[in-house]
C-alpha cells in the first residue's frame, strides 16, 4: 500500500488541547491568494517551476495556511480550503495529490509522489505566483549577476520562525507564496487533498513525515508525560518547587521543602528531567547539595529516566563535568559514596547480592 498515515493527516483537524497532549501546536502563516485555482506545493528555490496539482480547486479568494510543529519543527503544512470545524473527520476521504502523469497504481507500499526539496523549505502557492516569482527573478537578475532569490529577498522574510509570507511582486499585488520550513529539512514530501462526501476539497496537508501515528513524541516524551500524570498536582508542584530551589541555590527552601515530606531530594523534577541532586550538582549549588544529601541516609544513584540515560554515580557525573565543580563539591560527594560504601560493607550481605547492587539497588 502506498504510503498515507491517516493519523498523521487527521491530527490537522484536532483542537489545540488534543495536539498539545500529542505535544503539536498550531501556528498560522497568513493566507494565500488563490486565483486560477492550480495549487502548486513544491520548494520554491529549488523547483519554482513545478508543475500545480491536478485536482484544481473551484474556490478563489484567500484561504489559511498553517503548519503543525513540535519544538518548532514543522511536522505538517496545511492550506485551509474549508472551515476545519465545519466536517467530521470519519466522514472525509483522503486522496495523493498527483501531478499530471502521476498514478497511485504506480505506487509500492510505503511509495508515495512527493516533492523534492533541497533549500530547507516547502510552500504553497497558486500557480499564478509561480509566473510571478520566475518574472521578479528574471528583473532582478537582468541587475545583477549575482542575484539570489534566497539571500536578497526571502532569508529576511523568514527570519528566525522560517515562515514567510512573500509577494513575489510586492505587497499589496494579487499573488503571494506561504513558505515554511520543512520538517527535518531536505528530503522528498507528500501531499495529500482531504475530500469532503461531495468530493470537494476541504484542505490539502502536506506530510514532512517527522512523526507516526499522528503523534510527535518520542520514547522520551512518553516516558515524561506517563511519569508526569502519575503525579498528584501537589507533588508535582512540590518537585518542580525543590527543583528550582536546587537550581538557585536556595538552601533555606529546599530544607522547607524537604520537611514537608511531598518532594524527595532524589526524584525526578519533571520540569528539568533529572532530580534536584543532578541540578545542584550541575549549576555548582555546593550548600544546597549539602541539605539534600543531609536528607538521605546514604548517597543513592540516580534514576534512569530516559531512554540513552547511562548508569551512573553522582560523583561519576559530577567529575566528567568540563567546567570544574566548586571547592568542596567532589569531595562532598566522595564522602557521601565512602560512607556508603562503609555502610553497605558493614551490613550482613543478603545472598546473591553484591556491594554495588546493595549500595544503589
Amino acid at each position: 500500500m502506498a504510503y498515507l498515515d491517516i493519523d498523521n493527516l487527521q491530527s490537522v483537524f484536532l483542537d489545540d488541547d488534543a495536539l498539545g497532549a500529542r505535544h503539536l501546536h498550531r501556528q498560522p502563516c497568513g493566507l494565500l491568494n488563490i486565483t486560477s485555482g492550480r495549487i502548486v506545493a513544491c520548494d520554491p528555490l529549488v523547483q519554482p517551476e513545478r508543475a500545480a496539482f491536478v485536482r484544481s480547486v473551484n474556490r478563489r479568494g484567500a484561504f489559511p495556511v498553517e503548519v503543525l510543529h513540535d519544538k518548532g519543527r514543522h511536522a505538517l503544512a496545511v492550506l485551509w480550503l474549508g472551515e476545519r470545524g465545519g466536517h467530521r473527520v470519519s466522514d472525509l476521504r483522503w486522496e495523493p495529490a498527483l501531478l499530471e502523469g502521476q498514478s497511485q497504481d504506480a505506487l509500492g507500499d510505503d511509495e508515495f509522489f512527493g516533492y523534492p526539496v533541497d533549500a530547507g523549505v516547502g510552500c504553497f502557492m497558486d500557480a499564478d505566483a509561480a509566473k510571478a516569482m520566475a518574472e521578479r527573478e528574471a528583473r532582478e537578475s537582468e541587475k545583477s549577476v549575482h542575484f539570489n532569490y534566497y539571500d536578497d529577498v526571502l532569508a529576511e522574510e523568514l527570519g528566525s520562525a522560517d515562515i514567510a509570507n512573500h509577494y513575489p511582486q510586492g505587497q499589496g499585488t494579487a499573488n503571494n507564496i506561504v513558505i515554511f520550513s520543512s520538517g527535518w529539512g531536505d528530503g522528498s514530501y507528500p501531499s495529500f487533498w482531504a475530500l469532503d462526501a461531495a468530493g470537494e476539497p476541504v484542505a490539502l496537508v502536506t506530510d514532512f513525515m517527522t512523526m507516526a501515528g499522528g503523534d510527535a513524541r518520542d520514547e522520551n516524551d512518553k516516558r515524561s508525560d506517563a511519569y508526569k500524570a502519575s503525579l498528584s498536582p501537589e507533588k508535582l508542584a512540590a518537585l518542580d518547587a525543590l527543583g528550582a530551589a536546587a537550581v538557585a541555590g536556595d538552601s533555606s527552601l529546599i530544607r522547607s521543602l524537604l520537611g514537608e515530606g511531598l518532594a524527595g531530594a532524589n526524584e525526578i523534577v519533571p520540569s528539568l528531567g533529572e532530580t534536584a541532586i543532578t541540578s545542584a550538582i550541575r549549576m555548582n549549588r555546593l550548600e544546597a547539595l549539602r541539605v539534600l544529601l543531609g536528607s538521605m541516609p546514604s548517597l543513592p544513584m540516580p534514576p534512569l529516566f530516559y531512554t540513552g540515560d547511562e548508569e551512573e554515580s553522582y560523583l561519576v557525573y559530577a567529575r566528567r563535568l568540563k567546567k570544574p565543580r566548586v571547592p568542596g563539591l567532589v569531595e562532598l560527594l566522595e564522602k557521601s559514596e565512602a560512607a556508603a560504601v562503609a555502610t553497605a560493607a558493614a551490613e550482613p550481605a543478603p545472598a546473591g547480592k553484591s556491594l554495588w547492587k546493595r549500595l544503589f539497588s
